[in-house]
């Protein structure tokens, strides 16, 4: 995949599906993050760390110097160990404001069909 440029986003589009199961492998990963948790992940703070990991893997290719300027987190439920997440990103948003190049990237989570989370990024693009 090339290189993404403000440009190359269209309001109003599907950029790609990820999915994951919420398995031992993936809470190991978390856990490796904060040493000393236990327990499962905060439902919050997990559901953005999934959002972060599809955005990053439907989005390789980045310019460097993009800054993640907000977010928002809508969640539905919390994951259970066991859930196959699938997130499906798109752009909603797109606009040049003084001079700064901004997109808005919505993050749709599901597991079994059922609304998990709806995460948002608006993040100040490079190119």
């Amino acid at each position: 995949m090339p290189l993404m440029r403000f440009e190359d986003f269209t309001v109003a589009s599907a950029l790609g599906k990820h999915e994951e199961a919420i398995d031992g492998a993936l809470l190991a990963q978390w856990r490796a993050v904060f040493p000393g948790s236990s327990g499962l992940p905060s439902p919050g703070g997990f559901a953005m760390a999934f959002a972060m990991r599809a955005y990053l893997t439907i989005l390789p290719e980045r310019p460097p110097g993009n800054i993640h300027a907000r977010q928002r987190l809508a969640l539905h439920r919390a994951f259970a160990p066991g859930d196959r997440v699938t997130a499906m990103l798109s752009c909603v948003a797109k606009e040049l404001r003084n001079e700064r190049r901004r997109i808005t990237l919505a993050v749709r989570a599901t597991a079994a069909d059922q609304p998990l989370f709806d995460a948002e990024m608006t993040i100040l693009w490079a190119l």
